[in-house]
């Protein structure tokens, strides 16, 4: 709901560079009162960057689809993404994707969303491009995260995050 709240008027662009600045004064004074330091060694910096990219490149597309289909939507849509990470994880990290327990919740939420796709795709070529832009998101989002894991610096959440937005803000301000 906030995408679409802070896209209304100025456009989504202006709305998701808006909030990502503000998102990253926030990290920075939070991090600051905390007493936390951020980490600049290799793996850190790879890290940041493996998040700002994502960060970068979902949330630009989830708020570019956010003209198109309603918020409740995109969550639902966005459900896809433990499914997407799971197989991107088993591909790039060489994680066991075949569970039993995982077929079944597979199963079930695929089955949900396509009741959803289907609502979705029948309300028309907008919906088609919102949903398929929110896809892109999920892909985006859940490449970003293995990558992450990949890495392996164990850098804290706070420390990623305020990392990630120092690298995704310039890029959502040259965006916008």
């Amino acid at each position: 709901l906030a995408i679409k709240w802070s896209s209304e008027g100025a456009g989504f662009l202006f709305g998701v560079a808006s909030r990502m600045v503000l998102g990253v004064l926030v990290c920075l004074v939070l991090v600051a009162l905390l007493n936390r330091r951020m980490r600049w060694h290799r793996d850190a910096v790879l890290t940041y960057l493996a998040a700002g990219i994502g960060l970068w490149g979902a949330m630009t597309s989830v708020y570019w689809s956010a003209q198109f289909i309603p918020s409740g939507l995109i969550s639902v849509v966005f459900g896809l993404s433990p499914v997407v990470t799971g197989v991107m994880a088993a591909f790039w990290l060489g994680e066991r994707l075949v569970t039993p327990f995982r077929l079944a919740g597979l199963g079930l939420g695929l089955a949900g969303l396509s009741v959803v796709f289907a609502h979705g795709l029948a309300a028309g070529s907008g919906a088609t491009l919102g949903i398929a832009g929110i896809l892109l998101s999920v892909h985006i989002h859940a490449a970003s995260a293995v990558w992450i894991k990949r890495i392996g610096a164990g850098v804290p959440a706070l420390e990623t995050t305020t990392g990630a937005l120092l690298i995704a803000v310039p890029l959502f301000l040259l965006n916008w």
